[in-house]
């Protein structure tokens, strides 16, 4: 009985003539070098969506809210947005069009979920210091990147995939990458410096020795963010399409490990009670996109290892006042 599995030969290219453009098309040919670090950037986001994935379920008391679930999508958008593209560069037996649509779909899930991720976390980072107009401004600037930027790429990344449309599209393609990679990348720096801004101000506006230790941390993480973006754009405007969309995976699971260090700190902050900041309640964030109410963030209460599972599931309601830990001013 024939083997259902066929060998397939893709040719050795040495890696100074290595095509990372749009121009290649169909298999990635063979280099061992290449292989290699599509190899290992594959398998870190991948594992560090469960390592992620623990941490959410861990740190999270109540499974709902826009953080939450940005958070999530996010983190398994890398995982997604990872295997879609190792099944199209190194797969060749597997369909065109589900290799794109996973791609795709994690890289929606993980650009613009990142950036809502930053969106839900502003009033609890910043308090209520943040003018109503600036909320929305940045919701506005989201939703309207996400239809300029989404939309087209995706036609153009779908007929570049396509062996019998690959030439057609290939002029938009390139040109549409190069913006699109920069106007989520602006978008993601826009929100972190408001972070910077607005911490820098409250940094002044305190005396609190522990307060400076964690704006300091806050403004060293939005830099690292800053770094990681400039790192993505540089390949992109350099043509090196290929390992940019096999890092751009590993780069996002890095952005969302650095989130929950602020996350971290965040929990660590809501259990000092006097800590000389504008009062921010941390508890889970509730309410919609256009919710003006305090976001709050639940975590788990700090008592050992007091049984953090039991805490996974939400309280049963009660006419009693819920407590909530509150950072006074």
């Amino acid at each position: 009985m024939p083997s259902p599995v066929s060998n397939i030969t893709v040719p050795w290219v040495p890696l100074a003539d290595f095509d990372w453009s749009f121009a290649r098309s169909g298999p990635l040919p063979w280099n061992q070098t290449v292989w290699s670090i599509i190899a290992v950037f594959t398998a870190l986001p991948v594992w560090m969506t469960v390592e992620l994935t623990v941490w959410i379920f861990y740190t999270f008391k109540r499974y709902s809210g826009l953080y939450f679930w940005s958070v999530l999508a996010c983190t398994w958008g890398t995982t997604i947005h990872a295997i879609g593209f190792v099944l199209k560069f190194c797969v060749p037996q597997c369909n065109w069009i589900f290799s794109t649509v996973l791609a795709e779909i994690g890289w929606v899930g993980m650009v613009t979920g990142f950036s809502v991720v930053l969106y839900s976390r502003l009033r609890i980072v910043i308090g209520t210091s943040l003018p109503d107009r600036v909320i929305k401004l940045i919701l506005a600037m989201i939703i309207t990147d996400a239809f300029l930027f989404h939309v087209p790429t995706i036609v153009f990344q779908f007929g570049v995939s396509n062996s019998g449309t690959h030439e057609k599209f290939l002029p938009y393609m390139a040109p549409m990458e190069r913006v699109q990679v920069m106007a989520f990348s602006i978008q993601e720096i826009i929100i972190s410096g408001v972070y910077i801004y607005s911490s820098y101000a409250q940094r002044h506006e305190t005396l609190h020795n522990g307060m400076g230790k964690t704006v300091m941390l806050l403004l060293w993480v939005q830099v690292i963010v800053i770094l990681c973006d400039v790192v993505v754009i540089v390949l992109d405007y350099c043509e090196y399409f290929t390992l940019k969309a096999v890092l751009h995976s590993f780069v996002y699971a890095f952005k969302l490990q650095l989130e929950f260090v602020i996350l971290n700190d965040l929990k660590a902050r809501a259990e000092k009670p006097n800590f000389g900041l504008a009062p921010l309640e941390i508890s889970h964030i509730h309410g919609g996109l256009g919710d003006r109410e305090p976001n709050r963030l639940e975590f788990a209460p700090k008592s050992g290892v007091q049984n953090l599972w039991s805490s996974t599931f939400p309280p049963t309601p009660s006419s009693e006042p819920t407590s909530t830990e509150t950072i006074p001013g």
